[in-house]
């Protein structure tokens, strides 16, 4: 069952206030760290994030998901992911209850509501952030609480 539009936002905007908070205290030079071999570096992660959150919104408009362009180095990375953050707010402030129950066509063909879409983009973006919040204690750096509370 879908949650009214905003109850949407506040969830995200309060998970990505905290991420981006978290990126703000991790120096340049560690953009390419990874601490499981395979495993995305840091800027590829938030390249990563940046990607579902512009895909989201694109599938979401009846467009399709396309990758973004990899960022150089993590300052690129995180000011891209800051200012895509108005992109998502928009787009889910602006979806209707009906909207939210409109039956989309997303990953390998499947029929899902766009509730169910948007919960699946929070949920991504929060298990990627969990392992930034791992990779940043790694390091010793101290991340902020996992959401703001607003």
């Amino acid at each position: 069952m879908a949650y009214p539009a905003h109850v949407y936002v506040q969830s995200f905007q309060q998970h990505r206030a905290a991420l981006l908070e978290l990126l703000d205290r991790i120096p340049p030079e560690h953009g390419d760290t990874t601490i499981w071999e395979g495993g995305r570096s840091i800027t590829q992660t938030v390249d990563h994030l940046l990607s579902a959150g512009v895909g989201v919104v694109d599938m979401l408009s009846g467009g399709s998901w396309g990758d973004q362009v990899p960022s150089a180095a993590l300052p690129e990375a995180t000011a891209r992911l800051g200012a895509s953050t108005e992109l998502v707010i928009d787009k889910l402030s602006a979806l209707s209850d009906e909207e939210l129950n409109h039956e989309l066509t997303v990953f390998g063909g499947a029929r899902w509501p766009a509730y169910r879409l948007v919960d699946f983009h929070r949920e991504h973006e929060i298990h990627h952030k969990g392992q930034l919040w791992v990779m940043a204690r790694v390091m010793g750096i101290e991340p902020p609480f996992f959401t703001h509370m607003v």
